[in-house]
């Protein structure tokens, strides 16, 4: 591989760990941005579902001009506007202007995560799922350290919410300069009938795709509600702020070392993410039966190392297969993923304002059956 494109696969790591360093700090300071504003349980999943309906939307109107005209013209585009969406957030004096920044940040979050993970994809042909999931051991990575890191500041006394959103922006303004110079590769032409007549239509009738779609929903939704449930968790149940920090920094760090050991595991793909679904719904289990706090700070923990493959592993499925339009596809998955986030926190918000938190866990149960039956009864060869 040439420098250049050594360079972007660099920066798509860059990429990914400040869009987790932004996914776990909003998930820390959730309900402390709940509590300025004055939000219910209710409204406070609205502030989540916010970025989720931009991540659902967005992709679905730049994927397929990613593969006309190039990937890196878009990420030049888009980058700036995740920038922009945290400095609003970061910025906003009310809840309309802070949905509003947090809109536009999952406008440039989505295009960047999709884009960026099929040219990396489109880098690495028959490789996919492995460099993909390097690239999002590094998202979990952001997600491990910011809990902890704005934890800390926040403790100063010096700096609000906000700074997550500063900081978070920042980041991507340092990496901006490398994605100038960087190269993205090009997939090889496969000049078969089904790929060059491949359209929209022939998509969303194919089984496998659905299988991939469906999939892509349940898993995020998981991600989701878990990560930005579990400051709440010990906050209403417990009243420790401490442990809902740790909490969501053990649940990054056991997904950061599953990516990282499955991407060189040689498992079908197909057998784990049917492994993934099925003990995150047996450790979700535990986790509401469970009153102990150490205990349930390691089910968070095994919930994360469960679910960590899954992503990378039905991304890398779905470039392989339609190889010549990887940002669609990847589009369309993250998409059908940002759907996943977009509804479960609303869902979530809304049953833990009547019945408490423990019962909006069991929505992530019910999703992590369907994963695992679309998965397992769905389009998908088992060779």
């Amino acid at each position: 591989m040439q420098r250049r494109q050594k360079l972007f696969f660099y920066l798509a790591c860059g990429l990914g760990f400040f869009l987790g360093v932004e996914m776990g700090g909003f998930q820390l300071v959730l309900l402390t941005i709940a509590g300025d504003f004055t939000l219910n349980a209710a409204m406070m999943g609205v502030l989540v579902s916010a970025q989720y309906i931009a991540i659902t939307l967005s992709p679905l109107a730049f994927g397929w001009i990613a593969d006309r005209i190039g990937k890196k013209p878009i990420l030049l585009i888009f980058m700036p506007v995740f920038i922009l969406g945290c400095l609003a957030a970061g910025s906003s004096g009310g809840t309309v202007l802070f949905i509003a920044g947090v809109f536009i940040a999952g406008i440039g979050y989505s295009v960047c995560e999709c884009i960026g993970s099929s040219a990396v994809s489109d880098s690495f042909p028959g490789k996919e799922s492995r460099y993909l999931n390097i690239m999002q051991c590094f998202f979990s990575l952001g997600a491990v350290i910011s809990p902890l890191f704005f934890k800390w500041l926040l403790s100063t006394g010096i700096f609000s919410w906000r700074i997550v959103f500063f900081v978070s922006g920042c980041g991507y303004v340092l990496l901006y300069p490398f994605l100038i110079v960087s190269r993205c590769s090009k997939p090889e032409p496969v000049r078969t009938a089904e790929t060059q007549s491949l359209t929209m239509k022939k998509l969303f009738h194919s089984s496998f795709f659905i299988t991939m779609m469906f999939s892509m929903l349940a898993y995020v939704a998981i991600e989701t509600g878990t990560a930005y449930f579990a400051d709440s968790l010990f906050v209403m149940e417990y009243d420790n702020k401490l442990f809902g920090a740790y909490a969501i920094s053990a649940f990054w760090f056991a997904m950061t070392i599953s990516r990282f050991a499955f991407a060189w595991i040689k498992l079908k793909k197909r057998t784990m993410i049917l492994m993934g679904f099925s003990l995150s719904f047996l450790f979700l289990v535990l986790l509401i039966l469970t009153k102990d706090q150490r205990l349930l700070l390691g089910l968070f923990a095994l919930i994360g190392a469960a679910a960590g493959p899954v992503w990378p592993m039905i991304v890398g499925m779905g470039t392989m297969a339609y190889q010549e339009k990887s940002g669609t596809v990847a589009s369309l998955l993250t998409a059908s993923g940002g759907l996943g986030g977009a509804l479960i926190p609303v869902l979530i918000g809304a049953v833990t304002e009547n019945w408490g938190v423990n019962a909006g866990f069991c929505l992530l149960i019910a999703a992590s059956a369907l994963g695992f039956f679309v998965m397992k009864k769905g389009g998908i060869q088992k060779s």
